[in-house]
């Protein structure tokens, strides 16, 4: 029986490396040929969970975007950027989720099509992209608003922003497309009938993924990370400042306080020598005149 699976498999790995990548083909197979479905104790929880997430997530992204235009007062750089992010979530949830919850009860055969194969590819990872490039950019903008107050009142039009989220989104397509691509679905039917996947099925760019883990979350950590290490510390200085302007006023009202009841007491002699003058002076006069 070892000896026959042996063969088996090794008789596919030959037929499909032939047309296919052993990496993409022969991997994605064996693992699918475990089960059609894992135990309904891993599907109903995860179903549940995905629902869930399905649900609040269409709920509350659209309601965002729904407040953000027709409410003109929230009209600001930080609300287009969370706009741009909702978004993004709204095309992974609605281009991603439910294809994956029919996975979890059906791996396979993958009934959607090579094209929806390719587009749900595209869409994860331009999502992906697009939503780190609009985080790293909010950043940017934070920290220029705070650690650069002057700078941000010349970059915060909102034309700018706009300009600025439509390029992280040409960005974003540019670099998921060769990805995407790469995508496709996989035929098996001499092993089963209905043996049908959507995999990575044409890796011609070596060491692409790597590249884009690069890019899009190694590179954007650091930086945000950074940036709000800046903030955080420019933050805290300003506090620090803050106390030590309350404590010199505290200080000074101290000093005018006790300057001011000077004042007064010298005024107060002031006022009596002024008074016994007159006074001496009338009854200088008066014995004068007697």
């Amino acid at each position: 029986m070892e000896t026959t699976t042996e063969s088996f498999f090794h008789n596919l790995t030959e037929e499909v490396s032939s047309t296919f990548p052993p990496i993409s083909t022969t991997d994605a197979v064996s693992q699918t040929l475990v089960s059609r479905r894992d135990s309904l104790y891993i599907v109903v929880p995860v179903t549940i969970i995905y629902l869930v997430i399905f649900i609040a997530g269409i709920i509350g992204n659209v309601s965002t975007c729904v407040v953000i235009y027709r409410i003109k007062s929230m009209h600001t750089a930080t609300n287009y950027y969370l706009f741009s992010l909702a978004v993004s979530d709204l095309v992974f949830l609605i281009f991603g989720l439910p294809p994956e919850i029919y996975l979890v009860w059906s791996k396979y055969p993958y009934i959607f099509g090579e094209w929806f194969c390719i587009v749900r590819g595209l869409v994860a990872e331009c999502s992906t992209y697009a939503s780190v490039l609009t985080i790293t950019a909010f950043t940017i903008e934070r920290y220029i608003a705070i650690c650069h107050p002057f700078l941000s009142h010349t970059m915060s039009k909102l034309s700018r922003v706009v300009k600025m989220i439509l390029i992280i989104w040409v960005v974003a397509i540019c670099f998921a497309l060769p990805l995407a691509l790469q995508y496709g679905v996989i035929e098996a039917t001499h092993i089963s009938p209905d043996m049908v996947i959507c995999t990575l099925k044409n890796p011609y760019l070596q060491h692409s993924f790597e590249l884009a883990t690069l890019l899009f979350f190694i590179i954007p950590m650091i930086l945000i990370t950074i940036l709000y290490s800046m903030i955080g510390l420019k933050l805290r200085k300003s506090r620090m400042m803050k106390k030590r302007n309350i404590r010199n006023q505290g200080t000074r009202s101290a000093q005018e306080s006790r300057k001011s009841k000077w004042d007064n007491r010298n005024t107060g002699k002031s006022s009596r020598r002024v008074v016994k003058m007159l006074v001496d002076s009338y009854h200088v006069c008066k014995d004068s005149v007697s």
